[in-house]
Parts: C-alpha cells; sequence; structure tokens
C-alpha cells in the first residue's frame, strides 16, 4: 500500500475529506503507513491479511455517505465556530438534541442547528466543554495548532493512549478463544470482528433494553461486522453471566455504567489468570466524556485544516473508529498470545491524538488537482471508498 499523502488517496479516505464543492483534501503526514503497520501485526498475531486502509472508508462505501466538509459524512456532527475556537458537536441520539437548550442556557426558537451556530458563537470552547460533560453531550474541542515545524513522530511510534496493564502467563491460540462483545457501532465490533476472522468464537451479546444503534442504520454494513459472530439478546442483569465467562470480553462503555449493572471488572480479573477485558470507550474507561467517532476525532485533533482559510474539516467518516477498532484488535490479539491477564484501556480520542501528530494535522491539509472527471494528488488517482466482502 502507497503511505504518505498518496496513500490517503488512495485508500479512498481522501474522497471523504474536503468541501461538497470543493477538491478532496488529504493530511500533510502519513496515516495511512501506520495503518498499514497494524495490518501487519494483526497478520502474525491471527493470520488474518487486512487492507487497513480501506477500513477508513467502508461505511460510506456502503451507505454511499459523501464528504461534507464541517458536516460529518453521516450528517449528525458538525464543525461550529465558537468565541475562542472551533468545536464539533453529535446530535446522534434523540437526547442529544433535547439537551441542546440546557447546553446553550435558553430556550430554543427554530431549527437546532441555527440555535446551535449562533449560541456558539458567543460561548467560549471552555464553557461549552463544562456543560457538554454535565449533560452527556458528545463534544470535541479541536485543539490548537502547534507551532508549523515541529517534530514529526519516529517512525515505529505507537500512536494513542491505549494502557495495556497486567501479566503475561500461559500463551494460548487465537483460534477457539471465546469472546463475549459487548460493544457496539463501529470501534468494538470491527475489533471483534477481526478476532473472529482470526478463529476466535464470538458472541454478539446485546440488552434487551438498548440494543446495538448500529441494527438501526445500514444492514450491509452491520453484516460486515457482525456476520460472523454468533448473536444473543439478553437481560441486563445476565450481562455478568456473559462477561464472567468469556476469555476474551469487548465493552463499549465507561466504568460506571457497568458498576451500575454490579459488574465489577477489576474483581472479575483478580479472579481469573487467563483473563482479558478491552475497554473501548470516547475519552477513557474513567471519563466522564461521552464520545463518537467523529466528535472524539477531532477532541484528539486527527481533522483537516484547509489550505485556503486554515479551518478545520471532519477527516474522512468517522476516522476515530475504525483506527480504534483495528488497534483494539491488535492489542486483544497480543493479549491472548502472550497469556495471562490484561485489561486493555483505549479512547476514541487518544487513538486519535497520536495519529494526528504522525498525520501533521498541524500543517494545512493538500488539496487534490482536477482531472478528467476525477481528482489527482501528487499522479495518484483519489479513488472512493470500498468495503471488504462481507462474511455472510
Amino acid at each position: 500500500m502507497t503511505a504518505g499523502p498518496t496513500g490517503w488517496a488512495s485508500s479512498g479516505a481522501m474522497s471523504l475529506t474536503g468541501d461538497p464543492t470543493g477538491p478532496p483534501l488529504a493530511p500533510a503526514g502519513d496515516l495511512t503507513g501506520f495503518l498499514d503497520e497494524l495490518a501487519g501485526e494483526l497478520l502474525g498475531l491471527t493470520g488474518v491479511t487486512l487492507d487497513a486502509p480501506a477500513l477508513l472508508g467502508e461505511r460510506a462505501a456502503l451507505r454511499r455517505l459523501r464528504r461534507g466538509g464541517r458536516w460529518s459524512c453521516g450528517g449528525k456532527t458538525r464543525l461550529v465556530r465558537c468565541a475562542d475556537g472551533w468545536a464539533a458537536i453529535a446530535l446522534v441520539r434523540p437526547e442529544d438534541e433535547v439537551a441542546v437548550a440546557p447546553l446553550l442556557g435558553h430556550e430554543i426558537a427554530g431549527p437546532v442547528w441555527d440555535a446551535v451556530e449562533a449560541g456558539f458563537a458567543v460561548r467560549s470552547v471552555e464553557e461549552l466543554a463544562e456543560r457538554a460533560v454535565l449533560l452527556s453531550v458528545p463534544f470535541g474541542v479541536v485543539p490548537a495548532v502547534p507551532a508549523y515545524g515541529a517534530a514529526a513522530p519516529a517512525d515505529g511510534a505507537d500512536p494513542g493512549s491505549t494502557s495495556r496493564v497486567g501479566a503475561p502467563g500461559a500463551p494460548r491460540a487465537l483460534s477457539g478463544v471465546t469472546v463475549a462483545d459487548l460493544s457496539s457501532l463501529w470501534a468494538g465490533p470491527l475489533c471483534t470482528g477481526l478476532l473472529a476472522a482470526g478463529g476466535a468464537t464470538v458472541t454478539k451479546v446485546e440488552s434487551r433494553s438498548r440494543p446495538d444503534g448500529a441494527r438501526r442504520a445500514s444492514r450491509r454494513f452491520w453484516r460486515l461486522l457482525n456476520g460472523d459472530k454468533a448473536e444473543q439478546l439478553v437481560d441486563p442483569g445476565q450481562l455478568r453471566d456473559h462477561v464472567e465467562a468469556a476469555d476474551v470480553v469487548v465493552l463499549a462503555a465507561r466504568r460506571r455504567a457497568y458498576e451500575q449493572l454490579g459488574i465489577d471488572v477489576d474483581g472479575l480479573l483478580r479472579s481469573r489468570s487467563d483473563k482479558v477485558i478491552v475497554a473501548i470507550t470516547g475519552h477513557g474507561w474513567d471519563d466522564g466524556r461521552v464520545g463518537f467517532g467523529d466528535d472524539a476525532a477531532v477532541a484528539g485533533g486527527l481533522v483537516a485544516r484547509h489550505p485556503v482559510d486554515g479551518e478545520p474539516r471532519f477527516l474522512a467518516d468517522a476516522v476515530a473508529d475504525p483506527v480504534t477498532g483495528l488497534q483494539a484488535a491488535v492489542a486483544a490479539a497480543r493479549s491472548v498470545v502472550e497469556g495471562g491477564r490484561w485489561f486493555v484501556d483505549i479512547s476514541l480520542a487518544g487513538v486519535s491524538a497520536g495519529l494526528a501528530a504522525r498525520a501533521r494535522t498541524d500543517l494545512p491539509a493538500l488539496a487534490a488537482t482536477a482531472a478528467g472527471r476525477g481528482w489527482v494528488l501528487d499522479g495518484e488517482r483519489v479513488r472512493p471508498p470500498r468495503a471488504r466482502s462481507s462474511p455472510v
């Protein structure tokens, strides 16, 4: 796979970056090269061959999404100018729209996004961020741009705030290991789908009261992520049984949510010498913030800065999700192969922060040039997004 900006062009992600009526954009640094490195690790650990950069665009390919500039490809998240900076707010769930009025501190008359734009313009990012935490609204502040020319990360650097703590034990093969997938949406299901492709026995466990919201979106994308898994719909009180029984557990909520269900993750790890728990969250296992793929990427600084106005645009489609899902799969597989007891704390925003340095998002993005009916960047054609074949 081609690395650097031209790798971004060939991956399909570039066609999803930039304004709808303008040229596609590419980060100045190398993001796809790191994804290829992760794919190499995954191959060594699981035997799974993967075109990792293509993961960035496969949801868009199946849902026919397009680049939206300051709007996310999915259309539910927006980059908005505040009094002293930029922030992304996601109105994904019904409760997010309800929370806009208390977030702004007044009743709303008219379209909600008009109110957001007007209200953000007169408020600081700090004030809005504090209120967003209290109201559990997905919100990400675009970090200040560092001075141009800052040192790029060293080759092989491990971006992100992934924390893996525990102790190795008797080595195991991934084949036959049982995995309980309590995650939802994209990053977690991608992680467990890759483990299933490597031979693990994965069961997708959903609460009857709150099933995975991805079921309501693209059925083709659902099958791509979950087609190799058994499915189990349970009452909330039964979730603990699956967490206790599985060799590997993948979670997608913060510590507090599981404690309310009576699930003591620390206690479960102490009770087993060969247990792996992977917690994939927006901002961290013990962090109070809510985050989804687009706003968490923004919080980590993983944006495209337009070469003309210098203002941020969304980088591909919920980019934090596929990169975090892949990195989580590698961490989980490594933990199984090494054996022993491990807890992996990996966040969308943390992974994005590490990748922002490699992608050089402190620099202006590179714009493609029109060529016939398409676009090119340094001789590389800007390709449309593509998806892997569904397992079923």
